[in-house]
């Protein structure tokens, strides 16, 4: 199935080359056979499906029927009222007449007349008491002479009440410390404050407390009956 074309010159030939032109002319003709052989062996592609059609008809719709004419309404006739019956007329009862009977008129109870009520007797009446008239009220100075003796009697009791804290006497503290507070007439304490302080808190605290537990005698007769606030200096060192 192949021709093989040689190129024949005048000059000679070697006698190998005749040989490799038959060679290649057999290996050529090979690829043509397998060649041919391979395109017969493919299958044609398919063919393209064919698009569906859809096929669409138009139907009219049934006409409504027509609906029935509604029912004509029933009449009822009126019920004739049925006449009432007459009442019958009853015989009127005539009164029957009844004897007369007379009473003797019944007594009046008798009524017992009370006696008039008599003044009530009132005890005469105690004479009366003045009461004693007030005691005379003190002159200024009889009465400020009374406050400080007072006074001085309180001061007294307070001082000798006092206790020197540990920490004082450690520390071999010293001070001053002014307390105010009030007292009523019966000796009783109102409120106690810190008028002036020591330096030291110690002192004054223990001042403070000297102040507060003390007992206190009433107020002399002497002195004016209200309520009177005193001032103390309370004294206290690490000797004391």
């Amino acid at each position: 199935m192949g021709a093989v074309l040689s190129n024949r010159s005048s000059a000679p030939q070697p006698k190998g080359y005749f040989g490799r032109a038959l060679i290649i002319g057999a290996v050529i003709e090979i690829a043509l056979v397998a060649g041919l052989i391979w395109v017969s062996n493919q299958k044609s592609p398919p063919p393209p499906p064919k698009p569906k059609r859809i096929a669409i008809h138009m139907v009219q719709p049934p006409k409504p029927k027509p609906l029935p004419p509604p029912p004509k309404p029933v009449v009822h006739p009126k019920p004739v009222p049925k006449p009432l019956p007459k009442p019958i007329p009853r015989p009127v009862p005539r009164p029957v007449p009844h004897p007369v009977v007379h009473h003797a008129p019944t007594p009046k109870p008798l009524v017992a007349k009370a006696p008039l009520p008599t003044a009530p007797v009132v005890p005469p009446a105690p004479p009366v008491t003045p009461p004693p008239p007030p005691p005379p009220a003190p002159s200024p100075a009889l009465a400020q002479a009374a406050v400080a003796r007072y006074a001085a009697l309180v001061r007294a009791q307070v001082q000798s009440q006092a206790r020197v804290p540990e920490a004082v006497r450690l520390m071999h503290l010293s001070g001053k410390a002014v307390i105010s507070f009030e007292l009523l007439p019966s000796g009783s304490l109102v409120w106690a404050k810190l008028a002036q302080s020591s330096g030291v808190g110690a002192i004054d605290r223990a001042a403070l407390a000297a102040v507060k537990a003390g007992v206190y005698p009433p107020f002399t007769k002497d002195m004016p009956k209200k309520a009177t606030i005193f001032d103390v200096e309370v004294h206290l060192s690490a000797n004391s």
